[in-house]
């Protein structure tokens, strides 16, 4: 499972900002190739949202967003087209985020 994170983090880190259908085979492909056990493809589509989701709230440097709240807002989301659709509000309903860190967020996450 540590090698499946690793190549989730790197696929993730490659493409910031989405992927297409084609880097989503190539992915599929270079794992198989690796000989990385990837059981359900579903749930690995899930996993690359949520990573990628978690590495564009670390990059968008809002003061107070630490692992600890990005984790918080990667569990309830886990995609960054669902915090997109979020608003202020929907984000503050997490206990850890003030509503100014979600307003924050929000906004930097629309930069990307």
């Amino acid at each position: 499972m540590a090698k499946l994170d690793s190549e989730i983090q790197a696929f993730v880190a490659e493409h910031p900002t989405g992927w297409s259908h084609a880097d989503w085979e190539q992915l599929l492909a270079g794992l198989s190739a690796r000989k990385v056990n990837v059981p359900d493809h579903d749930q690995l589509g899930v996993r690359l949202e949520a990573e990628r989701l978690r590495h564009s709230l670390l990059a968008s440097r809002v003061p107070g967003l630490g692992p600890k709240r990005v984790d918080a807002i990667v569990e309830r989301f886990g995609s960054v087209q669902n915090l997109r659709s979020a608003s202020p509000d929907d984000v503050a309903r997490i206990p850890t985020i003030p509503r100014r860190m979600a307003e924050a967020t929000l906004a930097q996450l629309s930069l990307r």
